[in-house]
C-alpha cells in the first residue's frame, strides 16, 4: 500500500536554511524523510547545520540569492547531484532597517532585492527543472507584516518597530505568489506563501515585556513554538496539497484576525 501525506525522498531546497526558521524547516523536513538541500550564503554554516542534524555534507551548498549566476550555478549543481528538484522554499531575506522617512532609492532597491527580486531570481532559475516533474511546489516565506501594520504600542522604542521596507517587500511576495501561481499552473507547479507571525528566537530575544506584548496580540496568547514552524510548509509540500495554489497560509496564532 502506498503511503499518503508523505514527503519521503522529495528533494527540497531551502534558501536561508541556517537561520532560525530555516534551520527548523531543515530539521523537521529531514525527519519526515525529505532530502533537504541546505542553502546558505556561507558554505561553512551549511556544513555546520548538516553536521548538527547528521545530514550528509553533500546536501550543503553556498548560494547568493541576489546574484543570478550564483543561483543558476547552484541549482544546476543540485540537479546534477540529486537528479531532480521537487520543492523550493524561498526563505532567505535581507533588507535595510531605517526610519520610514529616511529611505533612499538605493535603500528601497536593496530591500526589494532582498524580498521580491531575489525570490523571482530563484523562481525563474528553478522552473526548467520543475517542468521535468509530474508536479512541483514553490513555497515563498512572507510575514504577517505583509498583511497588517506593526502596532507601535508593543515595542519599547521606535527603533525596534519592524521597518517599512520589510512589510512592503513581504506584501509584494504575497502578490508575486498569486501571479506566478497563475502562470505556472499549466506545468503543475503550485506556488503558495506561508506568512509567519510571532516566532521570536528566545535564545536572543530576552525582553520579557516585549514577549508578553507579542503573546497578548494573538488569539492564543502565546508566541509560536519552534516545533510549529514547519507545519504549513510540510502541508504545502505534500502531493495531497496539489489543489492548493496561489494562497497565503497565515501562521500567526490569530494575530491578523482581530
Amino acid at each position: 500500500m502506498n503511503s499518503i501525506f508523505s514527503i519521503k525522498d522529495k528533494v527540497v531546497l531551502i534558501t536561508g536554511a541556517t537561520g532560525y526558521l530555516g534551520s527548523k524547516m531543515v530539521e523537521h523536513l529531514s525527519l519526515a524523510g525529505a532530502k533537504v538541500i541546505v542553502l546558505s550564503t556561507d558554505i561553512n554554516k551549511s556544513f555546520e547545520l548538516c553536521d548538527k542534524l547528521k545530514l550528509p555534507k553533500e546536501q550543503a551548498f553556498e548560494i547568493d540569492v541576489s546574484n543570478k549566476k550564483s543561483v543558476i550555478d547552484t541549482f544546476e549543481k543540485v540537479f546534477k547531484r540529486f537528479y531532480k528538484i521537487d520543492v523550493l522554499i524561498n526563505n532567505a531575506h535581507f533588507g535595510v532597517t531605517k526610519k520610514f522617512s529616511e529611505y533612499s532609492k538605493d535603500d528601497w532597491n536593496k530591500s526589494f532585492d532582498g524580498t521580491v527580486i531575489s525570490i523571482d531570481t530563484t523562481t525563474q532559475a528553478v522552473i526548467p527543472y520543475m517542468k521535468k516533474n509530474i508536479s512541483s511546489r514553490i513555497i515563498n516565506i512572507s510575514s504577517m507584516y505583509g498583511i497588517v501594520s506593526p502596532d507601535p504600542s508593543i515595542y519599547a522604542s521606535e527603533e525596534m518597530i519592524n521597518p517599512l521596507s520589510y512589510g512592503v517587500g513581504k506584501a509584494g511576495v504575497i502578490q508575486y505568489t498569486k501571479y506566478t501561481a497563475m502562470k505556472l499552473a499549466p506545468y503543475n507547479i503550485n506556488v503558495n506563501t506561508v506568512s509567519y507571525g510571532p516566532f521570536p528566537n528566545i535564545n536572543f530575544v530576552k525582553d520579557k515585556s516585549f514577549l508578553n506584548n507579542l503573546e497578548n496580540k494573538t488569539f492564543l496568547k502565546r508566541i509560536g513554538k519552534p516545533e510549529e514552524v514547519t507545519s504549513a510548509v510540510y502541508f504545502l509540500s505534500l502531493d495531497e496539497s496539489s489543489y492548493i495554489t496561489g494562497q497565503n497560509i497565515i501562521v500567526d496564532g490569530g494575530w491578523t484576525s482581530w
